[in-house]
């Protein structure tokens, strides 16, 4: 593992750059995230603003001169927004879903490089999203519509920060030998052991303390499959975004998608239950709640048509 962009140089150059040592991998890959996210969403912008979903605002400068502003020329402050939203909202949510360890340690656990959640970040960078669209007279369907399939790809890039510094984010203790089905990809896809994990664990004894048994101290690289399947979520919603002419269709889809995709891994991955319905994550939830609401954008937004942009 990578915790540190220095580790990378080391291992992979064999020189010694001790001021790469700030340079953390998960910020690192968080930061292409943005950059490649970035560059989709002005593509969508500049599209949407094209097909008149849509339109330029004006302010006056400091000598009250009109300045027209385009939309994907605010790419820049959505990005600021949306990225200091996901990480504070990640931190929130996952601090919610570990409490007493936040409780014991409340500075330690919201600075660590480790624990984030998602969906927390979504929701509060969303939220922030909104407000700006508000403020500045932004049709707000639009915009969040552009940012979707950025969503969808920022999130593999996220979780390819969680698997190269090994954040925690692994799945539960694999010790079965690797299927025949997939003897033709590495050992690693099936189950890994995480060496040099930003966290610093020991994998069996980390196992051990969250109540699991292992002799290897391998896991399930849950980041590699979210990562696989996040792509073909990006590759999917790219390629249908302009086949659907219903407002809102691709943010209902995504959270079908998104939803299902992390239903499906929360099988496999170590998460903290509540004490509800026999043991449920709080991803889990909130999977439930968007699979829902997707599925009911899917029957209801055909029926409103364009009234939602007009």
């Amino acid at each position: 593992m990578y915790p540190t962009f220095y580790d990378l140089v080391l291992d992979l150059f064999g020189i010694s750059i001790p001021p790469l040592r700030f340079i953390q991998s998960y910020g690192m890959m968080v930061g292409f995230g943005f950059i490649v996210g970035s560059i989709i969403i002005t593509w969508e912008l500049k599209r949407k603003e094209a097909i008149g979903q849509l339109k330029s605002t004006f302010k006056k400068d400091k000598k009250g001169n009109k300045i027209e502003i385009h939309p994907h020329e605010r790419v820049g402050d959505i990005a600021i927004l949306a990225g200091f939203g996901g990480i504070l909202g990640s931190k929130i949510f996952h601090n919610l879903e570990n409490w007493d360890d936040f409780v014991n340690d409340p500075i330690g656990m919201m600075t660590s490089f480790g624990g984030f959640s998602f969906y927390g970040g979504l929701i509060l960078a969303v939220i922030l999203v909104v407000w700006y669209a508000r403020k500045n007279n932004i049709r707000i369907l639009p915009l969040i519509e552009s940012g979707i399939p950025a969503v969808a790809i920022g999130y593999g890039f996220g979780r390819l920060g969680c698997h190269v510094s090994g954040d925690g984010d692994w799945g539960i203790p694999n010790d079965l030998p690797k299927p025949d089905w997939m003897s033709f990809l590495p050992d690693w896809m099936w189950a890994y052991n995480y060496p040099n994990n930003v966290l610093g664990v020991d994998m069996i004894q980390y196992f051990e303390d969250k109540g699991y048994t292992s002799l290897t101290g391998y896991a399930f690289p849950t980041p590699i499959y979210e990562i696989i399947m996040s792509v073909i979520i990006f590759a999917f919603l790219w390629g249908m975004r302009k086949r659907w002419t219903v407002p809102g269709m691709i943010i209902a889809v995504y959270l079908i998608l998104t939803g299902i995709e992390r239903l499906l891994i929360e099988k496999i991955r170590i998460n903290n239950e509540y004490d509800i319905l026999g043991g449920i994550t709080q991803a889990e939830i909130i999977s439930i709640v968007m699979i829902t609401v997707g599925i009911y954008g899917v029957y209801k937004l055909p029926k409103l048509g364009n009234r939602l942009v007009n």
